[in-house]
This record gives C-alpha cells, sequence and structure tokens, in this order.
C-alpha cells in the first residue's frame, strides 16, 4: 500500500502539474491521478510527471456524471473509453466512483438503474483490463436525505457490484466503514480483489448518527482506530493506494503547502501516534 494525497485534502485549486509537484514536496509516495490531464497533454507526459518525481499512482473517477439524463451517460460513454484506453496504457488501475446511500427511486429501481448506468462503464473498464470500486456513503444524513434508503455498507455494495460486472469491487473509505458501524473484522474478509481503492481519514467523537461527512479530521485527530483500519487491508493482501480525503474547512484555510504536509505527518504516524 502507498499513501497518495487528495485533491480534497490540499490543493483544490491547483494546476494538476503543481498539485503533483505539492504530493511529492510534502513527501507523499504518490497522489491521486487526473487523467484529463493524459489526455491534454499524453499519457507519456502524465507518466514522466509522476516518475520524475518519484511518485505512484494513485486513484482516479468516472469522468463523467453517469446519474444525469440519460443523453449526457451517452455523451460521457465516449469519454470513458478514452480514459480507460489511458489508464491501461499506464497500468492505473484504480477507477471509482461515490454512490449516495438515499434516493426519490424505491430500492430495487434505484438497484436497476444503477446497474444499467454503470454496467456499460465497468465493461468498459473490463475491455482494457481495468476494475471499477464502488463507494459506500455512510453517514446519516446522507441516509436520511431522499425518502428511501439505499446502499451504505461494504457488504451490500458488494451485492451490487456482482450485478454491474466481474471486475468492479469497492473504493472502502475508513470513515464510511466506521460511520456505517462495520467493522474491521469484516474489512479482512473481503477478498483483496474486490478492493479497487482506499481512502483514509478521521472521524470526530460524536455518537455516529450525529456524525457529518463533510466535517472530517485527519488520521489520529479522531477516534477511529487508523491502525486497525491498515492491519484489516494488510490482512486482505491489499497492495494498492490509499488516498487522504479530508473534507474539513480548517484545514482548507491553510497554504496548500502546509495542509499537505500536515497530511503526510498524519499519514505517516499511522500505527505510532498518540494523538488518539
Amino acid at each position: 500500500m502507498h499513501f497518495c494525497l487528495n485533491r480534497a485534502t490540499a490543493g483544490a485549486g491547483l494546476p494538476y502539474d503543481q498539485f503533483v509537484q505539492l504530493a511529492a514536496d510534502a513527501g507523499f509516495p504518490g497522489c491521486d491521478v487526473e487523467l484529463g490531464w493524459a489526455l491534454m497533454t499524453s499519457p507519456a507526459a502524465l507518466r514522466e510527471l509522476f516518475e520524475s518525481r518519484r511518485l505512484r499512482y494513485g486513484g482516479w473517477g468516472v469522468p463523467f456524471n453517469w446519474r444525469e439524463q440519460e443523453a449526457t451517460w451517452r455523451d460521457g460513454m465516449t469519454e470513458m473509453e478514452k480514459f480507460a484506453r489511458v489508464a491501461a496504457e499506464l497500468g492505473i488501475d484504480s477507477c471509482a466512483t461515490w454512490l449516495l446511500p438515499s434516493s426519490d427511486r424505491p430500492l430495487m429501481e434505484n438497484w436497476r438503474f444503477h446497474v444499467e448506468r454503470l454496467g456499460p462503464v465497468a465493461k468498459v473498464l473490463r475491455e482494457h483490463g481495468l476494475r471499477l470500486g464502488l463507494e459506500f456513503v455512510a453517514p446519516f444524513h446522507h441516509r436520511r436525505a431522499k425518502p428511501h434508503e439505499f446502499i451504505f455498507t461494504p457488504g451490500q455494495m458488494l451485492e451490487l457490484a456482482a450485478d454491474v460486472g466481474d471486475n468492479v469491487g469497492l473504493l472502502v473509505d475508513s470513515f464510511h466503514m466506521y460511520t456505517a458501524g462495520d467493522t474491521w473484522e469484516h474489512l479482512a474478509s473481503i477478498p483483496k480483489e474486490k478492493i479497487v481503492l482506499v481512502h483514509i481519514n478521521d472521524a470526530p467523537k460524536h455518537p455516529i448518527p450525529q456524525i457529518n461527512d463533510f466535517d472530517r479530521y485527519l488520521p489520529g485527530d479522531g477516534v477511529i482506530d487508523l491502525a486497525g483500519f491498515v492491519g484489516a487491508l494488510q490482512q486482505t493482501g491489499y497492495a494498492g493506494p490509499v488516498s487522504i480525503e479530508v473534507f474539513n474547512e480548517e484545514l482548507k484555510k491553510l497554504p496548500p503547502s502546509e495542509a499537505a504536509k500536515k497530511a503526510w505527518a498524519a499519514c505517516s504516524g499511522i500505527g505510532h501516534s498518540s494523538r488518539r
């Protein structure tokens, strides 16, 4: 596994090449990938951008909003093919997207909607030897935002993933594992090929139903046993990117270089920190 910087944590407004440099300067061994930059320049330029800074690739997202009207979705599928081709050329098997845990659609109607929209995405990735990770989102306020509750645990998401495609697994986020009330023992039992990408962050000391998705902490500043989380991932055999994704207003106020350095210090302290 290798820790990666995510734009939500630091450098959100920087040009992509500057964001990559930010990650390297802070000490990160990797950072998240924007394949659109490779399409504007070249795959070789993206490879050089990372290799010259001795960085490893992190995660990348489905490059269009697959939740929109069908015409928008069909246009996006054309882009998906371009992105998958570049990802395959560079060997970046860490594409993921998130799913909201409530909807205006009843459960099975929403299930079918996700299979219909994401199945073709998974098929394009499969044709290029790549996988798709589905992120379950667990905070209670999201689960109650719409009339019908949907998926918010890894077990449920793996069932949907099986219907979407045989190359589909999970994006596992420590914050969502915690707010879903799931266990590290369960995480450790997930087959490694079904973990496509990992996000890491911490949660405040509030009752779980009161925790807000947009109030996350750096690792070690909250209550999640992140050493146990990483240990469970190691038991699965997962060896991919672990991106630090922290939505935090105080962190946003810092200069990008300071925020990135604080993020790397927090990641490198997992398992050794006494701040919890």
